[in-house]
């Protein structure tokens, strides 16, 4: 039902904040700012070891704020999904950098096994979101 496409949120005075897009595999040696446990972090995780190493993590947050903050503070690279990062670009001093990796555009899917077994609210938050418009990567 959509493209989710994971960024680097880093400070604005950074190394990287030149590039438009970077690999992961250049990032493994900074420090990370990542989420508190999760599918997503999880999925970044589970990249740096098929590349043989481990994400330097300094702080686990709670939520994308959180990481963005951190970021625009300077403590470390935060991997986030688009648009949370655009949101938080807003109020933070962070910039934006894509990641060029297959692996960080997912496409998301809604998955039900009957629809009419949905209860009233579920049903109409799975109709609003199969409405949308999915983003092109």
């Amino acid at each position: 039902f959509a493209i989710d496409r994971l960024v680097i949120v880093v400070s604005r005075e950074h190394r990287l904040t030149g590039n438009r897009a970077v690999r992961f595999a250049d990032l493994l040696g900074d420090q990370f700012i990542g989420m508190a446990g999760g599918a997503l972090q999880d999925h970044i995780e589970d990249q740096a070891s098929r590349l043989g190493s481990r994400m330097k993590m300094r702080v686990r947050l709670r939520n994308f704020q959180g990481i963005c903050r951190m970021a625009g503070a300077g403590a470390g690279v935060g991997i986030i999904p688009e648009s949370a990062a655009r949101r938080c670009q807003r109020s933070t001093q962070i910039k934006l950098v894509r990641l060029l990796d297959k692996w960080a555009t997912r496409r998301l899917s809604l998955c039900v096994r009957d629809e009419n077994d949905l209860t009233v609210p579920t049903k109409a938050l799975y109709d609003h979101l199969s409405q949308r418009v999915p983003l092109h990567p």
